[in-house]
């Protein structure tokens, strides 16, 4: 199925069930749970301001549900209604005091009211043991930059870098936020942030943020080549480009910075090799590939200068190298983005692969994944090393 494809099943599906719910709230005459579900549906679909409206409705006959509230605040949150964000889930924790998600909820809506120490003191409150203070405030910049309060979270990372100078997810959050461009991430942020997530990214990434490029980027290698191949796998996290290759390789190599990705890839038995590791450390050994594979790795990297030509230096003649990458159109060829990934224009891209001996068998657009129920938009691009 093509992207254009997807997005236009996706949207008919949603326009579907909006359709149905909406028939069902007018026809109803207690039509709560309905308008949370239209709800839901909207906010999924990216429009918060009918997904806050529908949890508004829901509310007339759902006053006694701590779900209910919880998603009202956090479209009252996003929608700039701060004070009342923090009502609902201050209600959301009256019906259920151990409602975690809810108390982040109350005290990023502190934050933004200007009550930060406030929201610190109600975060702190999360774990059975004292949270340190630089931990308090990340947790407060995370849940305010995932509802989209660049200005309020910025404060929050400055706290935290006053607190842990060598926190380096603050660091390399703040020079997001701040609109600054580094050529590459903080030492130590990507293998801090994919540790971190190792347990639950499959489930993150491909049920809540639709992610299929790994299934796209094997149909666009066989589109091109014939197997089998022996591969090398950059930035392999849990393995899922490594489950896609499989019926594919002669070998399969793969490397990733973060210890707890590596074992993850390791439980699958589909990898000849693993290794913990830089990805230039990698392609500076002598082995040679048939293929290299980048999925969303480069969104960590940064700048690709002296990446791309090592890459052609491990291919052996006629080898491809396939790769996604987030768009942008920028003059410097990269940006920091303020979820700190980076993207790439496609003019960067066509520019390094004519200097460094490649022909560029397929670039195109695609989805990378959804963010804040959104599709990001990249590229997925196969080269050949003439």
């Amino acid at each position: 199925m093509s992207d254009d494809t997807e997005r236009k099943t996706a949207a008919q599906r949603y326009a579907s069930e909006l359709a149905r719910l909406q028939k069902e709230a007018a026809g109803n005459t207690s039509p709560a749970d309905i308008y949370q579900r239209l709800g839901t549906v909207l906010w999924k679909q990216g429009d918060s301001a009918g997904a806050l409206a529908a949890f508004e409705q829901s509310m007339m006959g759902n006053a006694g549900s701590a779900e209910a509230h919880y998603n009202l605040g956090s479209a009252q949150l996003e929608a700039g209604k701060f004070a009342e964000a923090v009502g609902s889930a201050r209600e959301a924790l009256r019906l259920r005091p151990g409602f975690s998600e809810a108390r982040l909820l109350c005290a990023a809506g502190l934050v933004a009211t200007g009550e930060t120490e406030a929201g610190a003191e109600l975060v702190g409150q999360l774990g059975l043991v004292q949270m340190p203070t630089a931990r308090r405030y990340l947790l407060l910049a995370i849940r305010l930059l995932n509802s989209r309060l660049f200005d309020a979270a910025r404060p929050c990372l400055e706290r935290v870098l006053r607190e842990d100078p060598r926190e380096v997810m603050a660091r390399h959050l703040l020079s997001a936020v701040s609109g600054e461009n580094p050529d590459r991430p903080v030492d130590g942020y990507v293998r801090q942030l994919f540790d971190a997530s190792a347990a639950t990214f499959d489930q993150e990434l491909v049920s809540k943020l639709g992610y299929v490029i790994p299934r796209e980027m094997v149909e666009a290698l066989n589109a091109v080549a014939v197997a089998p191949w022996d591969v090398l796998d950059l930035g392999c996290g849990t393995g899922l480009v490594g489950v896609e290759l499989s019926p594919y390789i002669k070998k399969l190599t793969g490397v990733d910075l973060a210890p707890n990705m590596i074992e993850r890839a390791r439980t699958r038995g589909i990898y000849t090799e693993l290794r913990c590791e830089d990805l230039m450390a990698t392609l500076s050994r002598d082995a040679r590939y048939d293929v290299v594979t980048a999925a969303d790795v480069f969104i960590y990297v940064g700048k690709l200068d002296a990446v791309v030509p090592a890459i052609r230096r491990v291919l052996r003649p006629g080898g491809l190298f396939a790769f996604s990458a987030e768009a942008a159109a920028t003059p410097a060829g990269y940006e920091l983005g303020v979820m700190g990934r980076y993207a790439h224009d496609a003019g960067y891209l066509r520019r390094l692969a004519a200097e460094n001996g490649f022909e560029i068998e397929v670039l195109r657009e695609t989805r990378i994944r959804f963010e804040h129920r959104r599709p990001v938009r990249g590229w997925l691009t196969v080269w050949r090393a003439a």
